[in-house]
């Protein structure tokens, strides 16, 4: 029986008030009429490997159409797949895409509304997609979404949560200095501040003392992704929304996005870029290739007490430092500041699938419950509430996969629809400000001096992109008093 999700609206929040289940399996998918092959993009990894090995085989069975799998790295992938979209040729009929992809592609037409796919093909047509999808985070529906439809389902979410050597905030001696040193408890930060406190307090040269331990290595406070790579946007982004700004802003007409406002000066960002580089003093070096795996594995090898901005779904690489270092243990908190970047991979139908209704029965069952389930016993971080919520997660021996998920949980729920207040969650030319963001934040994070006027460039930069690329026009801010 398919329990129906309850909620109640407040502003901008959401309180869940029932508990979710959704039972759709591979033995409810119709027969098919078209048994036309069809192509799915897919990152490589283990979850490629299940769908090739587990659900791509009962696909086959249940409906007679055979499914070939382009496996590429996920950096390829926005090409790879923007190009075959441009021809219109129908060369991948399931596209896998980054959340912040989904909007530009939608707007473009290359990917199908899924309520529009169920009245096609679903025998309950509209209202069977709207009870699919209830059990999925209305922060990543609502980031995967254009013009109020939702287009794509969300498969490996990657909030972030700050991973931090509980054994280390926890020891009696660590406590008793830090607060001595600094005149308040050593508890997970809160705010950029107290993570610089942080830092600095457990940056420590061979030879000292941590734990009551003599150190055979140096160690750092901190792991930062700081490489010259996407993600240092990430971190940056988290703490500029935790400051209160934003790269641009939404202005809306009742649902409608009129337009967007960016900063002429974005005294956030340049706060944020101090900030920063006062926290590399206190994090593990790092060359420009220094991003996800690299802080990862500075904790999992203890040479870091914390990862403030983790993605959770690198949770259990993180957690490798409990089998690595005697001892250790491995806790995560909310991001300081508590404004976590949050995202998605999704599956969406192409517009011009060769078989749409076998695209859209496969996209469904990709989804589900089961699939998610095994998604995150590989060590995924799940994007429905009752995967995520399971109890059977809050057992101890599934800490190594599951010990993020309730903090993954809460800043899902943070999230609902706060993604809606933000240019980044809804412009549709993501695709083409985002490595504009990156690159002013690397700039920044290695200026020794003022980050102003690469601020001051950026925002050109945004403004210029959003009205070449996007549907509405963005306009300045003036906020440089």
């Amino acid at each position: 029986m398919l329990k129906k999700l309850h909620f109640i609206l407040i502003g901008f929040g959401l309180t869940l008030v029932t508990p979710l289940k959704a039972e759709f399996t591979v033995a409810q998918i119709p027969p098919l009429t078209n048994k036309t092959p069809i192509t799915l993009v897919a990152e490589k990894g283990f979850w490629t490997d299940y769908l090739t090995q587990e659900m791509l085989p009962k696909f086959t069975e249940k409906t007679g159409v055979s499914v070939k799998v382009v496996s590429t790295e996920l950096e390829s992938m926005f090409n790879l797949q923007t190009q075959a979209l441009k021809q219109g040729e129908g060369k991948y009929d399931l596209l896998t895409m980054e959340a912040g992809w989904a909007k530009e592609w939608a707007a473009n037409g290359y990917t199908v509304p899924l309520v529009q796919l169920a009245k096609l093909y679903d025998p309950d047509g509209e209202k069977a997609m709207q009870w699919y999808l209830e059990p999925y985070y209305p922060s990543l529906l609502n980031i995967l979404s254009y013009s109020g439809e939702i287009h794509a389902i969300p498969y490996n979410n990657y909030v972030m949560g700050s991973h931090y050597r509980a054994d280390l905030f926890n020891h009696p001696t660590e406590q008793a200095d830090f607060l001595k040193r600094f005149g308040y408890p050593l508890i997970p930060a809160t705010t950029p501040e107290e993570l610089l406190d942080q830092g600095m307090f457990f940056t420590r040269k061979a030879g000292s003392m941590l734990a009551d331990k003599m150190l055979t290595h140096d160690f750092y406070g901190l792991a930062l992704m700081s490489g010259n790579k996407p993600h240092i946007n990430d971190e940056f982004s988290s703490m500029l929304w935790s400051l209160g700004g934003a790269w641009m802003l939404p202005q809306y007409n009742q649902q409608q996005i009129t337009h967007f406002e960016v900063p002429i000066i974005n005294h956030e960002a340049i706060k944020t870029a101090d900030i920063y580089r006062k926290l590399m003093a206190y994090a593990v070096p790092a060359n420009e290739q220094f991003a996800f795996n690299e802080a990862a594995n500075a904790i999992a090898t203890g040479k870091a007490a914390i990862w403030p901005f983790a993605y959770n779904n690198l949770w259990s690489i993180s957690f490798r430092v409990e089998k690595n270092i005697p001892g250790a243990r491995l806790a995560v908190a909310q991001v300081p500041g508590g404004h976590p970047y949050n995202g998605a991979y999704a599956f969406a139908v192409s517009y011009d699938s060769k078989n749409p209704q076998a695209a859209y029965w496969l996209l469904k069952y990709m989804g589900t419950y089961e699939a998610q389930y095994a998604y995150a016993l590989g060590g995924g971080n799940p994007c429905r509430m009752d995967v995520v919520t399971a109890a059977e997660f809050n057992k101890e021996e599934l800490r190594e996969i599951a010990g993020a998920f309730n903090a993954s949980h809460i800043a899902n729920l943070f999230w609902s629809t706060k993604v809606l207040t933000l240019g980044h969650f809804t412009t549709t030319a993501m695709g083409q400000i985002y490595p504009e963001l990156s690159q002013a934040c690397y700039a920044a994070s290695n200026n020794a001096t003022d980050s102003t006027d690469i601020f001051i460039k950026l925002s050109t930069k945004i403004k210029n992109i959003q009205n070449t690329y996007g549907e509405v026009p963005a306009i300045d801010k003036n906020n440089n008093k």
